[in-house]
């Protein structure tokens, strides 16, 4: 639940064209910009279709802006001490939104000494740390009495990855849709850049009236969305994860606000992705909390209001490097997440890495070991993902040590079971209707070791 602030106008100072032409721009998966060329946050559509449905007003206007419920993002250094976050007051630990796990403390390897979470409910903040490659994400952070740090998630995403969850890693970052508030934001060093946008797409929320509700009230790329309120039920027809865009035909002449203008640009040609609900806002566009920035007139956002439409589907995109974006295929269905229990052997068994997406081996073992993840919490967490009947799929074992897995699918007492599969093996099976499954993974007698698997449908005839 979003309540905005407005944020106090701030001076705007400003940079010539040929200022910001004589500045190198910032490489992909770095702090100033993050995630990979072919991003979808940084790619923009060819030949969008769009929706006829008009974002309903509100009693509120809609607003571009930071504040409360934006996001400070802080830049982490080698250098930078750790830091242990701590459950909130009542909490029986921090959850860990990849293992789905409660932990006594998370520990964040580089901290940042300048971190300062978003003052409103949600308590966001994003540290991008280049040296580890991530993105760690908060919800509710804050300082408690004692002066420790306290949150109620801690998120990740790879700094160099695509900004977006995958049925697998399904929920990287702290908003409703699954992506880092990072993900579009409107940055503090590009705001008076003197480019006529942005380039990349922007981030933005919804009010209940402009939201979907049902099954589908989240789209691809977004993995997750905002839990239904009894109280006030989406009536709308867009989904988080949905892109929105100005139309080629906008009237760009009516926005006489030059950050507005700029805005209205970016969204003809690059767009904003739906990754949030909020409370009352047509549509609010997040700004870097600190960013030189204040509020556009009310009677042009609502011009922009009237005219953005959902897109319902392109020819393609264009990445950030100008070349044509080449879709995700084989895209990985399955985690091992999820608690292991040890069938046979002694010693330390192997633990879930959220960082590696491996089942891991630190120690060096006497016997054989046998470990079998009953959890079922590895498939299956993005909705209509989970495999189909009688669709087929093909299992992926990459492996160090000597490590095995099997893949069992059971139906009642009916039991269909992969080969133990070793590193670079692979077996292709045909999903038995409503399955669940179940993994087997055993390590020999040696030292460290890992295990990561992959479930990847197979297209049709393959």
């Amino acid at each position: 639940m979003k309540q905005l602030l407005a944020v106090g106008t701030l001076a705007l100072a400003s940079l010539s064209q040929a200022q910001a032409q004589t500045t190198p721009a910032p490489a992909f998966g770095t702090y100033q910009k993050p995630f990979a060329a072919d991003s979808l946050w940084n790619s923009y559509p060819v030949n969008p279709v769009f929706d006829t449905w008009e974002i309903p007003a509100t009693t509120w206007n809609p607003a571009i802006q930071g504040g409360a419920f934006s996001s400070g993002i802080f830049e982490a250094k080698a250098t930078d001490g750790p830091m242990l976050i701590y459950p909130v007051a009542g909490a029986t630990g921090v959850v860990d939104t990849d293992t789905e796990m409660r932990t006594p403390t998370y520990t964040i390897p580089h901290w940042p000494p300048a971190t300062v979470p978003a003052t409103g409910g949600d308590g966001h903040a994003d540290i991008i740390d280049a040296s580890l490659n991530r993105i760690y994400s908060f919800s509710n952070l804050k300082k408690n009495a004692e002066g420790k740090w306290t949150a109620t998630r801690v998120s990740w995403t790879p700094l160099t990855g695509s900004g977006w969850g995958d049925p697998a890693h399904y929920y990287q970052g702290a908003r409703a849709a699954g992506p880092a508030p990072t993900g579009g934001m409107i940055r503090i060093a590009e705001a008076n850049d003197g480019k006529p946008l942005f380039e990349h797409a922007l981030s933005m929320s919804l009010d209940f009236t402009g939201l979907l509700a049902g099954e589908d009230r989240y789209t691809y790329p977004a993995t997750a969305a905002d839990t239904p309120i009894a109280t006030k039920p989406n009536t709308g027809r867009i989904p988080e994860g949905a892109r929105v865009m100005l139309p080629p035909n906008f009237d760009l002449s009516k926005i006489t606000d030059a950050r507005l203008l700029k805005v209205a640009r970016t969204l003809m040609k690059y767009g904003a992705y739906v990754v949030d609900r909020n409370d009352n806002t047509p549509f609010v566009i997040y700004v870097e909390i600190g960013a030189p920035w204040s509020n556009s007139p009310p009677d042009q956002l609502n011009l922009v209001r009237k005219s953005l439409r959902r897109v319902l589907g392109q020819s393609g995109h264009i990445d950030g490097n100008g070349q044509p974006r080449v879709p995700e295929t084989r895209v990985n269905l399955l985690s091992l997440r999820g608690a292991w229990t040890l069938i046979d052997g002694v010693g330390s068994q192997g633990v879930y890495d959220t960082f590696s997406q491996s089942l891991v081996w630190g120690t060096t073992t006497t016997r054989p070991m046998t470990q079998i993840n009953y959890s079922n919490w590895g498939l299956g967490r993005v909705a209509n993902k989970f495999p189909k009947a009688p669709k087929r799929y093909k299992l992926y074992v990459e492996s160090t040590g000597g490590t095995t897995m099997s893949m069992t699918m059971q139906v009642g007492t009916v039991k269909t079971e992969t080969a133990q599969l070793g590193n670079g093996q692979s077996q292709a099976v045909v999903w038995p209707d409503q399955a669940k499954a179940y993994f087997t993974a055993k390590k020999p007698v040696g030292g460290p070791a890992s295990l990561k698997a992959r479930l990847i449908e197979l297209p049709a005839g393959e």
